[in-house]
């Protein structure tokens, strides 16, 4: 999950939280306040009442004989009663709390208030209380407004966190767009600054341009060291081959040393190989070739297979092409072309079974010309797969062929021309190699 979207999800569940809790503890404030409220009304009305007992008696109040009294309002919401208490009973303190009271076939909560007080030395008590279900529907409301705000507002919220996480994300895409995925290749790295405001994003910034210097410095002192030994082993290679040669010719050696010095031409042969290997690297990653050509891929691949032709027919290995028509592609350097394809089905006719086949598809589609080699021979472990493309590790027989350059070159073509490669396997079942070739069509 994106950064953004994290965030956007953070705030919005933090701040429906808060809501929430709003929501459950408003109703609980408003509670408390109408309660203190209405006591407040039920003490005020509780002392008037009294006042007008102790003025004009309470027959003011009540008119009936058993000197008891009770009356609500016309919504019975409120109500008011005096009750004569036995003779000898303990005077009740004045008590305030919730009631429920059954009036007219209807059970009703009421805030009451009871009081008790002496007339004509007779006990009374005085209940004057107020309905609380206002204040229920109150709280309902509350409640369900509060449920409502909650999920507009988390609906709001991450759709509004969503776009400031991304306006403020922005620089740090940007680094990663410019200075990361743009730095294939470290000699072309960008090293202008992004700007932002935001501090950590501009140390980044100067942290990652400060390493890609420190690799941009080894990267280069790696390619000139390996162009310089490259060009320096050559020379000598070539004098001790020329040597050996006519030391041949001109039997200078005995019979008996002749196997030994051809078997050394041959492994000078191989080294020689290594270096040029080493050395077409080298080139290939300082630019040091034109990409002016339009490249026919088709043709190309069966210029490769009628090249390879004889080494097939040693292994009895029958190729079976199946190439669409493409436009060509370009611009690109049709000699890199030809040896990356080389490469790659002479390793598939090398490590391929005698008797196997190769199969080389080519498919055309939303101007991408895919190309897969396949054999069926002995497959690479999947452990291996990731370090396929790396310098000097072998991946096959014995048989002194193969000495780890042949796919590192691929890949660099392939680099240089910005084809995608991708590689699958199955021990003793096969290899594919797919390249993606950019096809840009003709204005």
């Amino acid at each position: 999950m994106k950064l953004q979207v994290k965030l956007a999800i953070y705030n919005a569940l933090s701040k429906g939280i808060i809501i929430a809790a709003f929501g459950v503890l408003m109703p609980l404030i408003v509670k408390q306040v109408v309660y203190d409220h209405i006591d407040k009304r039920l003490i005020a009305r509780t002392d008037r009442v009294l006042m007008i007992i102790s003025k004009g008696g309470i027959n003011e109040i009540i008119m009936e004989q058993d000197c008891s009294f009770e009356s609500y309002n016309i919504l019975k919401e409120e109500f008011i009663s005096i009750e004569p208490l036995s003779n000898g009973t303990p005077a009740p303190e004045t008590v305030i709390g919730n009631e429920q009271r059954d009036v007219g076939g209807e059970r009703l909560t009421h805030r009451v208030i009871k009081q008790s007080f002496v007339y004509d030395n007779q006990l009374y008590q005085l209940n004057i209380g107020e309905g609380l279900s206002t204040i229920y529907q109150l709280n309902k409301i509350i409640m369900q407004f509060s449920l409502t705000l909650m999920i507009i507002f988390i609906i709001v919220s991450v759709f509004i966190d969503i776009g400031f996480a991304r306006l403020m994300l922005k620089p740090f895409n940007k680094i990663v767009k410019q200075k990361l995925q743009l730095s294939g290749n470290p000699a072309s790295y960008n090293f202008d600054s992004v700007k932002t405001s935001t501090w950590e994003f501009s140390y980044l910034g100067k942290s990652i341009n400060e390493l890609m210097k420190k690799t941009k410095d080894a990267f280069l002192i790696e390619k000139e060291f390996i162009a310089n030994v490259a060009h320096e082993l050559l020379t000598p290679i070539s004098i001790l081959q020329n040597r050996m040669e006519n030391m041949i010719i001109g039997n200078e050696v005995p019979v008996e040393f002749e196997n030994k010095i051809i078997e050394s031409q041959k492994t000078l042969s191989r080294l020689s190989k290594i270096i040029r290997a080493l050395l077409l690297i080298s080139k290939i990653e300082n630019d040091q070739y034109l990409k002016q050509e339009e490249v026919n891929l088709p043709a190309l691949v069966d210029e490769v297979i009628s090249e390879l032709e004889e080494v097939m027919e040693e292994k009895n290995i029958h190729a079976v092409l199946n190439l669409e028509k493409v436009p060509p592609f370009g611009p690109g350097n049709k000699s890199l072309l030809f040896t990356m394809i080389f490469n790659l089905v002479n390793n598939a006719i090398r490590y391929n079974n005698i008797g196997g086949h190769i199969f080389i598809r080519g498919t055309y589609a939303n101007n991408q010309y895919i190309l897969e080699v396949e054999d069926t021979g002995i497959g690479i472990e999947t452990s291996q797969l990731d370090n396929i493309f790396d310098r000097f590790k072998r991946f096959g027989s014995n048989d002194g062929q193969g000495y780890g350059l042949g796919l590192p070159i691929v890949k660099t073509i392939a680099d240089f021309h910005r084809v995608a490669i991708f590689v699958s396997s199955k021990r003793m079942k096969g290899t594919t190699f797919t390249l993606k070739f950019q096809i840009t069509p003709a204005a």
